[in-house]
């Protein structure tokens, strides 16, 4: 006959299960118990279900934020600092959503976004363009949690910060970048990408995936940085980073960035000819100028009677 204990035991595993199941639940900022089909980018389920992304509609939602201005909002830095993201506004910016309770995509994500942007650093210049990271699980992404997170994936970029909104404004925030997640029991499911935003705070492109090399965000970057006007009065410095940027190539063997020679050779023979051509116009101008001058007559001797 049974113990009285060894027939409990599987009750007993039972609620340690939906005990586990509700302490995830919370940690996810109390979404799932809100979550409804008609939030965006979630799938319609049946009473029971785990929720799930639709990655159709979340990708349809990514691709419709593009061309749309972001808002300002205010958010936190790790010290705890307000910062309005038109304080961004001058230059690209790239922006990943990750939670800090993440132990496994989110990091991965963002080390190989660190990865990418040390390599774009070396060709387009780590001045060009600015990085932030927003912690979308409120309240629990605050801004010592950021700080953590940077700190124990060694994200150590002066132009990268790590950035909290308010729990009001997360819903708000994560729409305007087109950014779609679902609270589930083990996290949360949501869409792996970069957004690429321009100098004038409008969404440029959506870079998607978890592997993010140099090359899918850099292309979107030198278009940027190539189409904005140069700064007035142009400087020497700001001509020759647009050359440089002009002559950078993605090595796919090295994964990184590198000059392209073989353009720097072609502009360094385009600008002989155009220097060459210059200079034969200009002597050929003078000479003709020279030919067109009336000569003065020699002066002849006067004949007559001597004096």
């Amino acid at each position: 006959m049974p113990h009285c204990a060894d027939a409990a035991r599987p009750l007993v595993q039972a609620w340690r299960g939906l005990l586990c199941a509700a302490l995830l639940a919370v940690s996810a900022g109390g979404a799932l118990a809100d979550l409804t089909p008609g939030t965006p980018g979630a799938a319609a389920r049946q009473p029971g279900e785990v929720p799930s992304l639709d990655e159709r509609e979340a990708l349809r939602l990514t691709q419709a934020a593009v061309g749309r201005s972001v808002p300002d909002f205010e958010l936190r830095d790790r010290r705890g600092q307000a910062v309005r993201l038109s304080s961004y506004r001058g230059k690209p910016l790239l922006v990943s959503f990750v939670y800090t309770g993440c132990f496994q995509i989110c990091p991965t994500q963002t080390r190989a976004l660190y990865e990418a942007v040390k390599g774009l650093d070396r060709m387009l210049g780590e001045r060009q363009f600015n990085v932030v990271s927003i912690g979308f699980n409120q309240p629990f992404d605050s801004p010592e949690a950021m700080r953590s997170f940077a700190a124990q994936h060694r994200i150590e970029h002066r132009n990268w910060e790590f950035l909290s909104p308010s729990r009001e404004q997360v819903d708000a925030l994560t729409r305007a970048f087109g950014f779609s997640w679902v609270a589930t029991p083990a996290g949360f499911d949501h869409l792996l990408g970069v957004t690429v935003v321009d100098a004038n705070g409008r969404i440029h492109a959506q870079v998607l995936g978890d592997r993010l090399r140099a090359d899918r965000l850099g292309e979107p970057l030198r278009q940027l940085l190539l189409d904005q006007p140069p700064p007035t009065p142009s400087t020497l410095e700001a001509v020759v980073e647009r050359v440089r940027i002009l002559c950078t190539v993605y090595d796919p063997e090295t994964g990184e960035y590198r000059y392209d020679y073989k353009l720097i050779l072609e502009i360094i023979g385009g600008a002989l000819f155009f220097f060459s051509v210059l200079v034969y116009l200009l002597l050929e101008w003078r000479r003709q100028r020279r030919e067109r001058r009336p000569s003065c007559p020699a002066p002849q001797p006067v004949s007559g009677s001597r004096v």
